[in-house]
């Protein structure tokens, strides 16, 4: 049976009940009195860019070698898993998605130094163990659900905050930061000319890891698995969430017709475009100079539309003060 508005919403209650007051609310007081960047900046800031996607899961190992040879091509951006496992394999992600309020420091711990010159983009009651110390700037989102948890945290962070559709998990985040439209803009909100995704299995095989480079899941996610048939007719094993999230995603991809390929060669993502990694790194240019200078065109219509908008709010205030002699 699938899931009904009203099992959302009851969902959205109970987990609130649980974390809510205890934990996200003081997490998000303490993560407000950070110095952190307005998300606003980010909007159709990539136009012209390829964004790489790196989930944890087993097949971000099997392209790591491709993703290291190409990595002028490209903008990455990780999960907070993954942040250090790619440094320890020789690529430096440029931003890295954090959505746990809890989730472990020691993942971090010894990699510190190296957060100096990458981008957090936080939710905003993630674990201050790991927003106090990234040394890069700092970009906060909240989600929406059922109950609008969402309306708690504006006072906290006010307009700064990107506030954007829930996706079930870290993975599913990451492509919606970036893609997911808002109240003001239509989809893919950055204006990245495509996304390839990387290690979203939504799996595991059957001799493999729950996540790349042998980092095996907490038992208890192997307790319940299922085994299916993967996008390639081969047997893996899935958990009811990541299946969850695997349709989620799908849906929601497919919904919005976004530019996004999934280039991670096996798992449960069958979305629409499903292409080989290296196919897709042969076709991107690096035209870097054209892209600079499209960027900074861009930025000037940006500036000009906002300029001329405000123009617009000024005559139409005189035009009202002349006609109704308020001056």
């Amino acid at each position: 049976m699938g899931l009904t508005y009203t099992h959302v919403r009851d969902q959205s209650r109970q987990v609130w009940g649980q974390f809510g007051d205890k934990l996200w609310l003081p997490n998000a007081t303490a993560n407000a009195k950070l110095e952190y960047k307005d998300c606003r900046e980010l909007h159709n800031s990539k136009i012209g860019k390829v964004s790489v996607l790196a989930a944890m899961g087993e097949s971000l190992e099997a392209n790591i070698d491709l993703l290291k040879a190409n990595r002028d091509k490209y903008e990455i951006t990780t999960c907070d898993k993954g942040f250090g496992a790619l440094l320890d394999h020789g690529i430096k992600a440029d931003y890295v998605v954090l959505c746990d309020a809890s989730i472990p420091f020691k993942w971090l711990e010894k990699h510190v130094e190296q957060t100096k010159d990458v981008n957090l983009l936080a939710t905003t009651y993630a674990n201050p163990e790991w927003t106090h110390v990234w040394k890069g700037d700092k970009y906060f989102y909240i989600n929406k659900d059922a109950i609008e948890t969402e309306r708690k945290f504006v006072p906290i962070f006010g307009d700064k905050m990107r506030i954007m559709a829930a996706g079930s998990n870290v993975s599913n985040a990451m492509s919606i930061f970036w893609t997911g439209c808002d109240e003001k803009s239509a989809a893919n909100w950055s204006g990245y000319e495509k996304y390839l995704m990387v290690g979203y299995d939504y799996s595991w095989t059957p001799k493999g890891n729950y996540y790349a480079w042998n980092n095996p899941a907490p038992k208890r996610f192997y307790m319940h698995h299922r085994t299916m048939l993967d996008i390639n007719g081969d047997r893996c094993f899935t958990s009811e969430n990541l299946l969850f999230s695997a349709k989620w995603l799908i849906h929601y991809l497919e919904s919005f017709n976004l530019p996004v390929i999934n280039c991670s060669g096996r798992g449960l993502l069958d979305c629409r475009y499903k292409r080989d990694l290296e196919t897709e790194l042969k076709t991107i240019r690096c035209d870097h100079d054209s892209i600079r200078i499209c960027g900074e065109w861009f930025k000037k219509i940006k500036k000009s539309t906002m300029e001329l908008a405000e123009a617009r709010k000024g005559f139409q205030k005189s035009r009202e003060d002349l006609i109704y002699g308020t001056r």
